[in-house]
């Protein structure tokens, strides 16, 4: 799984997969290294190229405060494939499609409804992930294209709004 990690104002794609009792980590494309990790309430310990770091978490609105060595760096985390299933329905016209293949779970709109942008109309589930994708757009639903259960290819047109 690859995120979109901006530490302070610097950007990085972490790549992250699982590797035995713990994970392969590359940042920016660099080479891998192994970590070990152990959950702790609120606090994350590490065990990275033999040297143990401590890391407390604290969940802030806009993300994470990781407390390194006495200091506070703030932290936002984004799944990419997460954000692109976010931004999926953002046309101009009104058209709220997927961006992944994935399952329609619940549509939560039917035509007619008027909505505002930004309000949910449709959960997707893709990557064993729940998306709600939401209205590009105010105005009122003209066509709802999909139900619960249906199977979705990459690109499809969910529903229209206008």
């Amino acid at each position: 799984m690859i995120y979109e990690v901006t530490i302070e104002d610097t950007a990085r794609l972490i790549e992250v997969e699982r590797e035995g009792d713990g994970y392969r980590i590359a940042v920016d494309g660099g080479p891998p290294r192994h970590v070990d990790v152990r959950r702790l309430p609120n606090t994350l310990s590490l065990l990275l190229d033999g040297r143990s770091l401590d890391a407390g978490l604290v969940r802030t609105e806009g993300g994470w405060t990781v407390d390194l060595y006495g200091t506070g760096h703030d932290c936002a985390v984004v799944d990419p494939r997460r954000k692109a299933l976010r931004l999926a329905g953002a046309t101009a016209e009104g058209t709220v499609s997927t961006s992944m293949p994935g399952r329609v779970i619940t549509v939560l709109v039917t035509p007619g409804d008027a909505v505002e942008k930004g309000q949910p109309v449709v959960v997707v589930e893709a990557m064993k992930m729940e998306n709600e994708l939401k209205a590009p757009i105010s105005g009122t639903v003209t066509d709802v294209f999909v139900a619960a259960g249906d199977t979705l290819d990459a690109g499809a047109k969910l529903l229209r709004i206008s």
